[in-house]
């Protein structure tokens, strides 16, 4: 999966693989950890629920889903991690 879009809430992502509605998922995200070049990764894990689903084609004629997820049932340690991550603005690139 490849995420597009990203909030405390929930998840919008690519998917080779397809999952219908209402399929409860385990995902894991791999968020940053500190401003290394490049970052540490740490994993953060939360339950999700498909809310919608798209089958798109790829550009390989492969198909690919267009995937809403609600994430369900996360502790409060999990939520303020998401929450910090999510609120950080992204770092200024510069092109020369």
């Amino acid at each position: 999966m490849v995420a597009n879009n990203l909030s405390v809430g929930g998840l919008y992502c690519t998917s080779s693989a397809d999952f219908p509605e209402m399929t409860r998922l385990a995902v894991r995200l791999m968020l940053p950890l500190g401003e290394g070049d490049p970052p540490e990764l740490e994993p953060l894990e939360v339950e999700a629920v498909v809310v919608r689903r798209e089958e798109r084609v790829a550009e390989s004629g492969e198909p690919s889903y267009e995937l809403a997820l609600f994430f369900t049932g996360m502790d409060d340690a999990t939520r303020k991690r998401l929450a910090s991550f999510v609120e950080t603005p992204a770092p200024k690139i510069t092109y020369h």
